[in-house]
Parts: C-alpha cells; structure tokens; sequence
C-alpha cells in the first residue's frame, strides 16, 4: 500500500470534493445554508477551524448546508481537513485537482471554490489552463471510449481483484 500512498491520498480527495459538491449544489437548494446564529454553538467552533484552514472569512457553503447536524458537520469538516491537509501530495496538487473533478462534474460550487483556493495558493493562470486542458483531455476520451464501449488495454497494470469481499468476520 505504501507505494500506492498517494493515490488512495489523490482517491480521498476525490471523495471529499464529491462530498462538498454535493452538499453545495444537490442540498443547498433544498436547505438554505445557515447562518452564525442559526447554526448554534456547536458548529461555531468548526466554523472558526474552517476559515483559519482556509484563511477566510466566510464558511464555505457545504460546512454551512450540514450544519443543521453538528455531528454530521464534525464529521464532513474532519474528512475534508485530512484530505486537503499537506501530505504525499500539496494542498496545491489537492485543489488542483479538486478543481478538475469539479469541472469534469460541472459543480457550480466547485468550480468557484476550488479555483479561488488554487489561486489563493499561487497557481497562475497557466497553471489553471494547465489543469483544464488535462481534465479536458482525459475526459473527452473516457466519453470516447465510453461511446465505443471499450475494453481497458491497461488490466495488466492494475487486474481486476476477483477475490471477492474480504470476510468481515461476520461468519
């Protein structure tokens, strides 16, 4: 596992963008982000962790959606530090690319977001034009070889595991 260190850190990232994208742009719409006030005490202390993480003075809108539940916001703002915290990989790579899943996802909320943090973080434009045209790249021929119903001529490097699910214990 070691090896593959930084894509399982690459994978979570995914994850959480995923997971902030959803609350911003599936959940926002039905529940109104709250406010300092409305959120409660509980989340004020997340609140106050969330914009010195991100050096900001407004919470972003996903912590903002969930915090109706402080335990479900604890846990959402936990997963999203780690994943975007410094590691095999830099903040930098991470909101890069946050920002490509955003776009090949067409996040409105991501795609704001993710961009004004990598910008936050130095990357040019360039840079940013740079992560554009590898998500576009890669994305115009995954729907490419989706169309064509492709094979993977990479199975080689990465067999499908047919083990199955390891035992649980469960017996």
């Amino acid at each position: 596992m070691d090896g593959d260190a930084r894509w399982y850190e690459a994978a979570f990232v995914v994850g959480a963008t995923n997971a902030l994208n959803v609350a911003a742009d599936g959940l926002a719409a039905a529940l109104p982000p709250l406010g300092d006030v409305a959120a409660g005490p509980e989340a004020a202390a997340v609140f106050a962790d969330v914009r010195a993480f991100y050096g900001a003075a407004d919470v972003p809108t996903p912590f903002r959606v969930v915090a109706r539940d402080p335990a479900y916001l604890a846990d959402l703002w936990g997963a999203v530090k780690r994943a975007f915290a410094d590691g095999r990989l830099t903040r930098r790579h991470k909101e890069a690319l946050a920002f490509a899943v955003s776009l090949t996802t067409r996040s409105a909320f991501g795609l704001g977001f993710h961009l004004d943090e990598m910008r936050r973080l130095g990357v040019s434009e360039r840079g940013v034009m740079e992560v554009v045209g590898v998500a576009q790249m890669f994305s115009s021929y995954t729907k490419i070889a989706d169309t064509l119903q492709l094979e993977s001529d990479m199975a080689h490097i990465a067999p499908i595991d047919t083990s199955g699910v390891p035992d649980a214990g469960g017996g």
